[in-house]
């Protein structure tokens, strides 16, 4: 029963993160950098609507965008997510639905 309920969970898991992937508000790119808490991602086009201080989505995390420079944009993550990313690999941004957690 265990074993079913992680099956379906995983199937979840990569239909979300398709669904994300395909979104009309995302690109993607690679990762080139990561220091510290900052990640930056080389795309081959960069959208309009990524601009220095929006908040996107990316690698299950919701960063800032600190910075935009031609075909890169440099992401800030916490530093345990950022921990996590490594260099060489792909990742897609997207923008982000504004539905971030508030405080009550």
């Amino acid at each position: 029963m265990k074993k079913i309920m992680m099956s379906i969970a995983a199937a979840l898991v990569a239909l979300s993160m398709a669904a994300f992937a395909f979104a009309a508000g995302s690109f993607s790119g690679k990762v080139v950098k990561v220091d510290g808490e900052k990640v930056t991602v080389k795309a081959e086009k960069v959208p309009a609507w990524a601009k220095k201080g929006a908040h996107v989505q990316a690698s299950g995390g919701m960063p800032t965008i600190v910075e935009v420079k031609g075909d890169e944009v440099v992401l800030k993550f916490g530093k345990a997510k950022a921990a996590k990313i490594k260099t060489d690999s792909s990742m897609t941004i997207s923008e982000s639905a504004g539905d971030a957690l508030q405080g009550c």
